[in-house]
């Protein structure tokens, strides 16, 4: 049989009520679209009645903000019933588990569905401080709004795995969305900051929440409805995930692309500040150099110091002139078809990142890469004479080994050579030249095919 009471409590000035129930198990405190659970035990414990009430007054707030104001669809069946959020470690009855919920010190909370109906619901720990509480409630309650635009059971376990990432990233940003006095969410973004070149889908408990940062980036740059529109063309993607899907949308919506957003994303990161709204309180991007060996992976960026004062043999982002920021920049010139090319004059639009360019810098400096940026060399392909190639990867010079070839590269003021021809190499020895022994990511060479 249950028991009902009713509470009248005053919260930042306005009357919030709140009902509670019990039955052989369980004590419930209801608001309209939330109810807390505990352990029956708990039924006249004040430190519970208090919890849940923080807890009732957090998540309708979330409610408000996520699903009235920001217009997001609002979770599965709520239309007809409310959404339970379980007390961790208090003694608190899931009928349809058979099981009590518990919940590890390790975490806040956690949102799942119930397997009958897909009814959400989520579990909180008791112990989490008046804020954490907040940005944890925004944040599981947003997760529940994304359960209603997927298809858990069309999706298969990869696709799932490969999308949590943008599940994360998105999540943390409504942390900020209804609580952005808190700023939680940056306490996230260090393993982002510190490995910028990782895979945005990677997933292993730290990296998909410092994602928030893509997220902000979107969110500030584009708004709030290419998020809602790439969550509603989940469905129907394939074996395509939220990566693919931005970029799809961006292409079709805002005279974009993945790889634009990249290079833009990549400036706003390296200089925080300048770009985002919080962005003075955001940890410092890492920067590489040419021969820090980490390949850039899927969506991942980098800023690489490799620009010294005078003349440099470099590759560039495959992006544009235009859109390479750097005051340091006097002069970029590229060689292609037997043909000089200079950026004074504006001859050089398009950049890519497989050819070589001669750059003139001021100043030491950097240069930005990102995913989209990949570099080939087929010797079959290449034009008779000399070419100015570049490369974003290590070139081994055994894989020069079945073709008789010559290479020059200009490095801080010196030249460096090699050939596979015996004769060129013993003159290039004889006439005191440096011996190219690698060929780092990021630079530029001249290679010449001898037969």
């Amino acid at each position: 049989m249950l028991t009902k009471i009713i509470f009248f409590i005053f919260i930042n000035f306005t009357l919030f009520a709140y009902d509670k129930t019990t039955d052989d198990k369980n004590v419930y405190f209801e608001s309209s679209h939330f109810r807390t659970i505990a352990g029956i035990a708990y039924s006249n414990a004040t430190s519970v009645e208090s919890f849940s009430d923080k807890l009732l007054n957090a998540a309708e707030i979330s409610w408000t903000k996520e699903v009235e104001e920001l217009e997001f669809k609002q979770p599965k069946n709520t239309d007809i019933k409310k959404i339970d959020i379980y007390i961790g470690n208090k003694s608190a009855y899931n009928y349809e588990t058979e099981s009590y919920e518990t919940i590890s010190s390790s975490y806040a909370g956690w949102a799942i569905s119930y397997p009958s109906d897909d009814t959400p619901y989520f579990l909180i720990n008791p112990i989490v401080t008046d804020e954490q509480l907040k940005v944890t409630i925004s944040h599981e309650f947003f997760h529940t709004i994304q359960y209603s635009y997927i298809d858990q059971y069309a999706m298969s376990d990869k696709k799932w795995r490969n999308n949590i990432w943008w599940m994360e990233a998105t999540a943390v940003l409504m942390e900020d969305e209804v609580y952005p006095n808190v700023n939680d969410y940056i306490n996230f973004l260090k393993p982002f900051f510190t490995a910028s070149y990782k895979n945005f889908e990677i997933y292993n408990g730290m990296h998909e929440y410092s994602m928030v940062i893509f997220a902000k980036y979107i969110r500030e740059k584009y708004g709030l409805q290419i998020i809602k529109d790439a969550f509603s063309s989940i469905n129907e993607s394939g074996e395509d995930g939220y990566f693919e899907i931005l970029d799809t949308l961006l292409k079709k919506d805002y005279n974009s692309s993945m790889q634009q957003s990249l290079n833009e994303f990549t400036k706003w990161v390296n200089n925080s500040e300048k770009y985002f709204v919080d962005g003075r309180l955001y940890p410092s991007l890492k920067h590489y150099k040419s021969s820090d060996d980490f390949p850039i992976e899927k969506g991942g960026v980098k800023v690489v110091d490799n620009l010294v004062v005078g003349w440099n043999m470099l590759a560039l982002n495959s992006e544009g002139m235009d859109k390479i920021e750097s005051d340091n920049i006097e002069v970029v010139w590229s060689y292609e078809n037997g043909l000089w090319k200079n950026s004074v004059n504006n001859e050089i639009t398009d950049t890519n990142s497989s050819l070589g360019y001669w750059i003139k810098a001021k100043s030491i400096s950097s240069l930005n890469y990102t995913h989209f940026d990949k570099s080939s060399l087929d010797i079959t392909n290449l034009s008779t004479g000399w070419n100015l190639l570049g490369t974003t990867e290590i070139i081994n010079l055994d894989r020069f080994k079945d073709a008789s070839i010559l290479l020059w590269q200009y490095n801080n003021g010196k030249w460096f050579v090699y050939s596979n021809n015996t004769e060129i190499s013993e003159q290039i020895e004889n006439l005191g030249y440096h011996v190219l022994k690698i060929i780092l990511p990021y630079s530029s060479y001249w290679i010449k095919k001898l037969i």
